[in-house]
């Protein structure tokens, strides 16, 4: 298994055991303009507090973890945490900007 794909594992691990609808989760990778491995973490819209946690702590614990893990294989990474709602609401924005600029 190769790096990026490890520490997807271990995000996964961690993220499924603080969320209440760990089904409803998805992990994306991908790589972002800097060249760092982009991890994107969809969640039902009520398990994302669950997941940045207060003042952002629980959050900014789990990209320590993850940076020091990447940092070991020699890679960089960053991390977004999402609801699905916000996604459909980017991509709904993003369709309709597409249709105006064509009009």
């Amino acid at each position: 298994m190769d790096a990026p794909e490890a520490l997807r594992e271990f995000l996964s691990y961690v993220v499924a055991n603080l969320i209440d609808h760990p089904q409803q989760a998805t992990i994306a990778i991908g790589t972002n303009i800097n060249g760092a491995v982009a991890y994107r973490v969809q969640l039902a819209p009520e398990d994302v507090r669950h997941v940045i946690g207060k003042n952002g702590m629980t959050i900014s614990a789990i990209r320590s973890l993850l940076n020091t893990a990447a940092a070991k294989h020699g890679i960089k990474i960053s991390l977004k945490v999402g609801s699905a709602r916000e996604d459909d609401a980017e991509a709904a924005a993003a369709a309709e900007d597409a249709t105006h600029a064509e009009a």
